[in-house]
């Protein structure tokens, strides 16, 4: 029964080492390494001859002929073989040996050369013939010191391997196995090495089954089910990739969106030609929604750049109103011309930031704001959470600063175009007013209206100045509340030295008491103190203040100021002269119209205004035609008559701008401000005509005569000649055109152009 069993169990072995050998040698896949594969098959093949070994000893082993003991020369070198296959199979699998290793495997190894050494010299003196069995073999197998020899090798290559596997246990998939296969294969020699009898010892044949079974897991484990969870884990790892490829898409998208969305916005903006604080405005609040933060700001290079002046913000109680460029991120942002952030302001206290309320700023970012390849400020982003920013933001700001950039400077040159459009209009309103009225009190009244709606102020004044030089008298007030009639400026120390410069100016708003009392916290603290003077005669004041906060940039139109000064001084001296002109009576007694006095002061104030201006004005010189022979037929008292109905022809038909003249005799004059050559022909025409239907007084009393009139007109056009002629010149050209009509038969009217 015993040695059934025997046959049975190592049947059951040499089945388990083929299926071993078999799943070893077809598992490993060719796509391996080189030497992963050739490794892989030298273990197949030695696990196959332990097998065959054991199989030849199996069939070679004979109960009914015990002394027949070849059978052992298989059992040992099967045994040692077995003991081999599994030494080299932990060695080789190593990855990284440790020295310890080396020298345990070297060990092992010397010991097996040992083993084969002595069994090849005994096999060379004890084989009688090729045929026969050594002689060794056939004592008491049980006692053999070439037995023992072997088991005890056996043992002890067993136990280098388990210690080198239990050194290196992480990297190996299947070590757990293959030490029960160790510990087993160690006590199945432990069992041959007793006194049992090697055929019949039954616990060390089951000890070797134990062996090959978990060997065979192992190798089952290793060939088949780990790359089967492998494939698994691949495939899990495949289905999260693909996940994450989806969730990587739907970001990609979102963003792809946000940006497109963020470009229609910013392109809405400059298509939809917004002035500058609403764009900036809608910039900022767009920063904040796409950085996903609460606060943000954007600041403009001052004209110095050292220093940068925040014009627009998103979420901060009381901004800054400017921000240094020395030692900050900003100044980094504008040298690198790169996106910057901070994800953690503790560690940098240095860095100026928005003060909140009711939350602390933790993070910040911080891109430039790209015009034309230069840099024109800074758009930043603030978080109270710590990291709130990354590497794509970054990306994302610097894209937005380019076209944000362009943005602004599109809002800014529209506004500028925009602010030079209005400047012309308001040009334009005060000529109006200046050429429409000789009344000082109606010029400064309107003018000062003009003039503080052209430069945005809230409070204004106008003052004209007394005979004394010293006292204003304030004409107009618009928001100006406080009870002053008369301004002496003996009150106003400070005021004094800038009136003197004859030039605008701007100053802080407690040079004039009165407005500093009306500004409120949130004031600019400015005024503007404005002279109206000509030729370093002050003829006016106008004050101008501002109740609400303006940028810097929009009080430095000292230019513009200048020009409407101008004209309204020019309007008033314009009013005094004709004032002064009608106190001293200088008009004709027999016509009423102006003398010549009064002629060669208002043509020489009109040449200067019209170049001034750059407006044309035009002079016709009208002589009787034959009024000579008007005064030898009738008479010089009816000749004198005729004059002075000619002289109401010329005032009801000549507008109230225009001065009517007896230049002497039986010629006038007619001075025509802002009219061109052709407005001046028709009027020409016009009076010609209304003289030539007109009658006149005879000497038997009644208004039966007839008479005519011949004119000559001079033009002076800015848009022709630059130079403005003198006084006489164009006198002595209008003379001309007259002359010319005379000798073309009278009664006609020839205009002339200046050209110089």
């Amino acid at each position: 029964m015993l040695v059934i069993a025997h046959n049975m169990l190592g049947i059951f072995t040499i089945i388990l080492g083929v299926i071993i050998s078999f799943i070893a040698w077809h598992g490993i896949s060719k796509n391996a390494n080189h030497y992963s594969y050739l490794k892989g098959k030298a273990i197949s093949f030695f696990i196959l001859c332990a097998s065959i070994l054991d199989l030849l000893q199996l069939l070679s082993y004979s109960a009914n002929n015990p002394t027949d003991t070849s059978w052992i020369m298989y059992w040992m070198i099967a045994c040692i073989v077995w003991a081999c296959a599994l030494l080299y199979t932990i060695r080789l699998t190593l990855t990284t040996p440790r020295p310890a290793d080396t020298f345990l495997f070297y060990t092992a190894s010397l010991l097996l050369i040992g083993l084969l050494t002595g069994l090849l010299t005994n096999f060379s003196f004890t084989f009688d013939k090729f045929d026969t069995l050594p002689s060794f073999l056939h004592i008491d197998n049980t006692n053999h010191p070439l037995v023992t020899s072997t088991l005890l090798i056996a043992i002890s290559i067993h136990s280098i391997s388990l210690i080198i596997l239990r050194r290196n246990f992480s990297q190996y998939i299947t070590g757990d196995y293959i030490q029960i296969a160790l510990l087993f294969g160690i006590l199945s020699n432990l069992a041959y090495l007793s006194d049992v009898s090697i055929q019949t010892n039954m616990f060390a044949h089951l000890c070797k089954c134990f062996a090959y079974y978990f060997v065979l897991r192992a190798v089952f484990k290793f060939v088949i089910k780990h790359p089967y969870e492998q494939l698994l884990l691949f495939k899990e790892q495949l289905e999260q990739l693909a996940v994450n490829n989806a969730e990587l898409y739907k970001k990609s998208e979102q963003q792809r969106n946000l940006l497109e969305d963020t470009l229609s916005k910013i392109g809405t903006i400059i298509s939809s030609q917004l002035n500058v604080k609403d764009t900036l405005d809608a910039i900022a609040d767009m920063v904040t929604d796409l950085m996903h933060s609460r606060q943000s700001l954007i600041g403009l290079l001052c004209t110095n750049q050292t220093h940068l002046q925040v014009v627009a913000t998103y979420g901060i109680n009381t901004p800054p109103t400017c921000i240094p460029l020395n030692h900050c991120l900003r100044g980094q942002v504008i040298e690198q011309n790169i996106a910057l952030s901070i994800n953690d302001l503790s560690q940098h206290p240095d860095i100026q930031k928005p003060q909140l309320i009711f939350s602390s700023i933790q993070s910040m970012i911080c891109a430039p704001l790209i015009h034309d390849g230069e840099v024109i400020g800074i758009i930043e982003a603030y978080s109270s959470d710590l990291n709130a920013f990354n590497e794509s933001d970054l990306r994302f700001l610097t894209a937005l600063g380019r076209h944000a950039g362009t943005a602004i400077a599109s809002a800014m040159l529209f506004e500028k175009t925009k602010l030079h459009l209005e400047e012309e209009k308001f040009l334009s309103e005060i000529s109006q007013t200046t050429s429409t009225t000789i009344d000082t009190n109606t010029i400064i009244e309107h003018c000062t209206s003009h003039v503080m709606k052209a430069l945005n102020a809230d409070v204004a004044v106008g003052m004209l100045i007394d005979a004394d030089k010293k006292n204003f008298t304030i004409i107009s007030s618009i928001n100006f509340n406080y009870k002053l009639v008369k301004m002496n400026l003996d009150s106003y120390p400070a005021l004094a030295p800038l009136l003197e410069t004859f030039r605008p100016c701007i100053t802080a708003a407690n040079t004039f008491a009165p407005f500093a009392e009306l500004y409120d916290q949130n004031a600019s603290r400015y005024m503007m103190v404005l002279p109206i003077a000509v030729e370093e005669n002050l003829l006016g004041l106008i004050l101008l203040g501002w109740q609400h906060f303006i940028a810097p940039e929009r009080l430095n139109r000292i230019s513009f100021a200048f020009l409407m000064s101008q004209q309204i001084a020019l309007g008033l001296e314009k009013a005094h002269l004709y004032n002064q002109i009608k106190s001293m009576a200088l008009s004709d007694s027999l016509t009423g119209l102006a003398n010549r006095r009064n002629f060669d002061m208002f043509l020489t104030i009109e040449l200067k205004r019209a170049a001034s201006l750059k407006r044309p004005l035009s002079l016709i010189m009208l002589d009787l035609d034959k009024f000579k022979r008007y005064n030898d037929s009738y008479g010089h008292v009816t000749g004198d008559k005729l004059l002075s109905q000619l002289g109401q022809i010329l005032q009801y038909n000549v507008r109230n701008i225009d001065l009517p003249a007896r230049y002497g005799g039986e010629e006038f004059s007619i001075i025509l401000p802002e009219c061109s050559s052709n407005e001046a022909k028709s009027l020409g025409e016009k009076l010609r005509e209304i003289i030539e239907s007109e009658s006149f007084p005879d000497d038997a009393g009644t208004t039966t005569a007839k008479i005519t009139a011949s004119l000559g007109i001079a033009t002076y056009d800015p848009a022709v000649s630059a130079i403005p002629p003198s006084k006489e010149k164009i006198i002595e050209l209008a003379d001309k055109a007259l002359y010319q009509a005379k000798k073309e038969g009278r009664n006609r009217v020839i205009t002339s152009i200046i050209i110089s």
